[in-house]
């Protein structure tokens, strides 16, 4: 028995000191996007990736949608490929969830920093080549270009442990209109945080379920 509880503690300290590596991969050349969400564990020994190689916008008699081929690997093996349409409707539905989950977690915002502050990121690089065919507007949108990269980076080292020095280039093509960019983050974390924050947040959603059970009136 007592060498089944040490088993027990020590699954327990591996599972909450497990390595988790999150890869964002995000490319754009002309109409074409390509978007890979890498998450692996243990040096990439447990790994697990979603591509989505295709996005694009097509008609239909609900409005436009939003069309996704979405592949998954799993160890090297391609375990799905399906594609999704993402209509209007289904885009406000998400969003009225999202607005429903805002209002639940508002307190929660706390739990949030705390998690995210313990997300280290070890590589950005943000690239773009881009122009409009003409000089004057290709040079205004590059500055404008530049402007928001930078805006977006302050953003993302007050929010998250930026241990490394972004690289980021923006570069325009004065006698042709074409766009290019790719996007590429790799960020670590620990699972014992995502756990601890996992359940303090259920916790205290948990707590204010009951607190509001209890307000409210009665019917008689």
């Amino acid at each position: 028995m007592s060498w089944l509880i040490v088993i027990v503690i020590v699954m327990v300290i591996l599972l909450f000191i497990t390595p988790v590596q999150i890869m964002l991969f995000y490319g754009r050349v002309g109409e074409n996007d390509h978007v890979i969400v890498e998450l692996s564990a243990w040096f990439r020994l447990i790994r697990r990736k979603y591509e989505i190689p295709m996005v694009f916008l097509k008609q239909s008699e609900a409005g436009p949608e939003l069309v996704a081929k979405v592949e998954t690997v799993q160890q090297k093996n391609r375990t799905k490929e399906k594609i999704k349409d993402l209509t209007r409707k289904q885009m406000n539905k998400w969003y009225h969830n999202y607005r429903d989950l805002l209002e639940k977690i508002h307190d929660l915002q706390p739990m949030f920093s705390q998690l995210f502050k313990r997300i280290r990121c070890t590589k950005l690089d943000w690239h773009t080549v881009m122009g409009t065919g003409q000089a004057s507007e290709t040079g205004a949108l590059t500055g404008i270009i530049w402007g928001v990269k930078s805006m977006l980076i302050g953003v993302i080292s007050h929010s998250i442990s930026l241990r490394v020095i972004p690289r980021m280039s923006v570069q325009p093509t004065w006698n042709q209109a074409m766009i290019r960019t790719q996007f590429h983050c790799v960020l670590h974390v620990t699972l014992g945080h995502i756990i601890v924050v996992a359940a303090k947040m259920y916790f205290q959603l948990r707590k204010g379920r009951d607190r509001k059970w209890r307000t409210a009136p009665s019917e008689a």
